[in-house]
């Protein structure tokens, strides 16, 4: 038997190759394919099958380009029609064979109305080896219910309940769980940081599951949850399809007037330090960490974009440019070479970004600043201490930084400083005076607490 997870830093998603004899199955292949090609290649294997669990949300999916290099059928859902161009449609109950694999998909629905998983059966044996659990059951977590709507909640999280305890679980405690997610992605609130697990371990330590009913889950689980600003555009092109991209890096060497001029959003992924000594105005910071979660957020994915690193970094470069691409942004122009050292050899100042310490915060008249808390109200804990302050996610800065006061600086608060430096980037540009708590929650919380 093979079997290899392949995961998307960034994005912390899961696809897999499962397959026996010289045939093999992909799970939910993100958008640049080259690594199941790779594997295949490598292992004498053809791809007969490509399975999506659901629709993905956060990431655009590589079926439709997969399939054109391989021949390989295609599988979704039967249980719901979202008008999808590609594709066979599977039910519950059906069963492809891989080799002497067999594959029986399971209708789970809960995170949406056709969500697939995937039990696979080795040779003869009646009991399930492992599944392919999509975005219903994660390590720790099990996938929002939220998407249809806050009328329809009570609804499909009380499939999600009977999906996990009356289709998953009864497969065996001994079932290997495999999902399409891991600790970090915006499709989960509570992840636990672990690559696999079993059916018996969810039931034991999974939080989300401890629980005496299925109303008590629906009450404890179903409520709305910060939908990410461009998972609409991803739920389109996985529908629709989008461009194929290949497996090359398309990224041109650009002079920073022209730039300019064409008006190309310039993204600054140095360290945060670095950008705080000094940039080139009108930048946005992203650390490559957290590029993926909330890149797509600030910036509207249908705008031209260049990288900027330091010293070049292709490697780096190479990381932006999938982790871009993976979540629609369609117009990456290309990098920006040396552009700090550009911009002072056209006759310019680099500008700086303000910092403020925990302490210095402390000491300052709470009247004459702003605190920002940038965290989502769910990672907000009812033990933080008490402090003045406006609460808008970082996610959703983008359409609801109005609220703000332009008369007083923005004291930014996040975890630890990563998240807002990216936030006081773009409130720069908007005229705001936005400045960072350096060490965020970590170094305020112990003086607020006093």
């Amino acid at each position: 038997m093979f079997f290899k997870q392949i995961e998307s830093e960034g994005l912390a998603h899961y696809s897999y190759m499962v397959g026996e004899g010289n045939e093999a199955a992909v799970i939910d292949p993100r958008r640049d394919i080259g690594v199941y090609l790779k594997e295949a290649r490598k292992n004498g294997l053809k791809i007969k099958y490509i399975l999506e669990t659901h629709r993905n949300e956060d990431y655009i999916i590589g079926s439709r380009e997969l399939a054109e290099r391989t021949g390989a059928a295609i599988y979704i859902s039967g249980h719901e029609d979202l008008g999808h161009v590609y594709g066979e449609k599977i039910f519950d109950g059906d069963i492809l064979t891989v080799g002497k694999l067999r594959i029986q998909g399971i209708h789970t629905p809960g995170h949406t109305l056709g969500h697939m998983s995937y039990s696979v059966y080795e040779q003869e044996r009646d009991k399930a080896y492992m599944v392919f659990t999509g975005d219903c059951l994660f390590m720790g977590d099990l996938g929002r219910t939220d998407f249809y709507g806050e009328e329809n909640l009570e609804k499909m999280t009380g499939l999600l309940y009977d999906s996990v305890f009356e289709k998953l679980m009864p497969l065996g405690d001994e079932v290997l769980v495999f999902p399409a997610h891991g600790a970090g992605s915006a499709c989960g609130e509570s992840m636990e940081d672990r690559p696999y697990s079993t059916l018996a371990y969810e039931k034991a330590y999974n939080p989300v599951l401890q629980v005496n009913s299925k109303e008590e889950f629906i009450n404890n689980f179903g409520r709305m949850r910060i939908k990410p600003r461009y998972f609409e555009k991803m739920e389109k092109y996985n529908v629709e399809g989008a461009e194929f991209i290949g497996e090359e890096v398309r990224l041109e060497p650009l002079l920073l007037e022209d730039v300019r001029k064409k008006g190309i959003t310039i993204i600054d992924s140095r360290t945060k330090e670095a950008y705080f000594g000094g940039h080139i105005p009108g930048t946005l910071f992203f650390s490559v960490r957290n590029f993926s979660t909330y890149a797509g957020n600030i910036i509207d994915t249908d705008e031209p974009v260049a990288f900027l690193v330091e010293g070049n970094d292709m490697e780096k470069l190479q990381t932006l440019y999938w982790y871009a691409r993976r979540i629609g942004f369609e117009n990456v122009k290309g990098y920006i070479v040396n552009g700090n050292s550009q911009w002072e050899n056209m006759g310019k100042d680099l500008q700086t970004l303000p910092t403020i310490t925990a302490s210095g915060c402390m000491m300052v008249d709470k009247d004459k600043f702003t605190l920002l808390d940038i965290r989502k109200p769910e990672d907000i804990s009812p033990e933080d201490p008490e402090y003045n302050r406006i609460n808008i996610p970082l996610q959703h800065l983008y359409k609801d930084y109005e609220k703000l006061s332009k008369n007083q600086p923005i004291y930014i608060l996040c975890g630890s400083g990563d998240r807002s430096a990216s936030a006081a980037s773009f409130l720069r540009n908007k005229d705001y005076d936005g400045r960072v708590i350096s060490g965020g929650l970590l170094t305020l919380k112990p003086l607020l607490n006093r």
